[in-house]
């Protein structure tokens, strides 16, 4: 991976590449490079693709910022944000207004990455001197890399414009949205072509890459969200045949820097501990503000500290102590230790600067900080696998065998196995109760999971203690199934014929 990521940081020192979402659908003609300096050998076709793996680096992508913190965990509520900016404030308040900036990134980082993807697609396909399984496998990363943002999008916003080939100043950049169906068409189809071509696993200099578990895993999701149950079940058991996925027996380890792309890992986003964009900011948006620097490094923020709600929601034992291990090894409390550095202990009072709610999350905390961390940011996990492959089986007459995947989880985190004669409504329960306890900052688990089976609203008036101050009823736009979020103000500024969700103005 450290090989790979290096790529990442000289080709991004250099490139300068035209995009079709840079200022979302804005070009430069000075951005274009030719056929005539470029795309001549596999060394600038390897490189081309670099610079789309570049782009998932970023907050507004998948860094586990924007999406796993701002969107996902806040707004269901089980994350608490301290900075308390007007922007987050809008997304956990469920507001959601056309110009909210965090909305607005997620969106045009989104057709960043699809701009990149699509000139990689273009113009290898058209290189006549490249080995044809290495143009292949270049095609396969470009396309699942696509996918991944396009299923960021629909997934948020539903149907938006679907481009598929490279932009230039001289394209119409007035173009409307197409359905939300004819975006996950060609997620699909680009998904299914990615699977058939990458590998399972890749040799150690070239670790991090999409491979063909990743891109099963995605269509696997894809299913979910169109209830496409037996695609869902087929795809799951085509990652299970691969044999290249297990769970890991301890759940801390699957987060460790020292420990990343383990046998847990679909796919994560690659970084490397620097100075530069390489490295990223989790240890100090973890780390609470005001606690000594021999512990949290060169700065500690806690942005992102979880809700007292949700530590309330593990199970106990008898005497009223937390039973599941993970709890116990990726979050601390008042008067506990951190798990990796023993001489840091939260006090038993802690400041309100350190964390309102009295908690830390350390998924990314495992050492001090001096400059950007290292440690990857999981996109997909197997802990997802099973509990996607479980809810895929209740939906087919298989819940017996769903829960025993629920138990899976369950064994590893050391609660009690539940009954698999469970209803198919119990089931269903039981398998949103792992994905909460289990993902917890993570582009999973919350949100996006909820809204695509219509349990959101439900979550948030069962769960949100200040459920009353969200006015819920009084805002329509929470009414929809799935809820959809406002195509960006900037966007619209930009391509007129660009139409606004229901219940949404510009």
């Amino acid at each position: 991976m450290k090989k790979f990521i290096k790529y990442i940081s000289i080709f991004v020192a250099t490139l300068t590449m035209v995009s079709c979402g840079d200022s979302f659908l804005t070009l430069k003609p000075l951005d274009i490079l030719t056929d005539a300096n470029f795309f001549l050998t596999e060394s600038d076709a390897q490189a081309s693709l670099t610079g789309i793996y570049a782009i998932l680096q970023r907050e507004e992508t998948f860094s586990n910022v924007r999406d796993a913190a701002d969107i996902e965990w806040a707004m269901a509520g089980d994350m608490y944000e301290m900075d308390g900016s007007a922007n987050r404030i809008e997304l956990h308040s469920l507001s959601l207004p056309s110009n909210n900036t965090i909305l607005r990134d997620v969106y045009q980082g989104a057709y960043q990455g699809i701009g990149r993807a699509n000139i990689v697609i273009g113009r290898v396909s058209k290189m006549e001197n490249l080995d044809p399984a290495v143009k292949a496998n270049i095609i396969a990363q470009a396309k699942f890399l696509r996918s991944l943002f396009y299923y960021r999008l629909v997934s948020y916003w539903g149907g938006v414009p679907l481009i598929t080939e490279e932009l230039n100043a001289s394209s119409n950049l007035e173009i409307p949205r197409s359905s939300a169906a004819e975006v996950w068409a060609l997620i699909e189809a680009d998904l299914k072509e990615a699977a058939a071509v990458l590998p399972a696993t890749w040799a150690d200099a070239n670790i991090g890459r999409a491979t063909k578990t990743a891109a099963l895993g995605y269509l696997v999701k894809a299913a979910l969200w169109q209830q496409k149950w037996a695609d869902a079940v087929k795809y799951s058991e085509d990652i299970l045949a691969t044999n290249a996925h297990d769970l890991l027996p301890k759940f801390r380890d699957v987060f460790r820097e020292t420990n990343e792309n383990n046998k847990e890992i679909l796919f994560s986003t690659q970084f490397r501990t620097s100075v530069d964009a390489e490295g990223n900011n989790l240890v100090k948006r973890t780390a609470p503000r005001g606690a000594p620097s021999a512990y949290t490094g060169s700065a500690a923020w806690s942005n992102f500290v979880p809700q007292k709600h949700w530590v309330n929601a593990f199970e106990k034992d008898a005497s009223g102590k937390i039973k599941d291990s993970r709890y116990w090894d990726v979050i601390i409390g008042p008067g506990e230790a951190h798990q990796d550095i023993a001489a840091f202990v939260m006090p038993a009072n802690v400041p309100a600067g350190w964390s309102r709610t009295g908690y830390i999350v350390t998924k990314y905390w495992e050492a001090p900080a001096l400059t950007n961390s290292g440690v990857n940011t999981p996109v997909i996990r197997f802990a997802e696998v099973l509990l996607n492959y479980a809810e895929a089986l209740n939906e087919t007459g298989q819940s017996q065998e769903a829960m025993k995947l629920v138990n899976r989880i369950r064994s590893r985190a050391g609660l009690t196995p539940k009954s698999i004669a469970l209803s198919k409504e119990a089931v269903l329960d039981a398998i949103f109760y792992e994905r909460r306890m289990e993902f917890i900052w993570e582009p999973v688990g919350a949100f996006s999971d909820l809204n695509r089976r219509g349990r959101f609203i439900s979550f948030v008036k069962a769960n949100r203690p200040n459920v009353a101050e969200l006015e819920i009823d009084k805002k329509p736009w929470l009414a929809t199934v799935p809820i959809l979020f406002p195509i960006p103000r900037e966007a619209w500024d930009k391509n007129k014929a660009l139409e606004q969700n229901p219940h949404y103005t510009f």
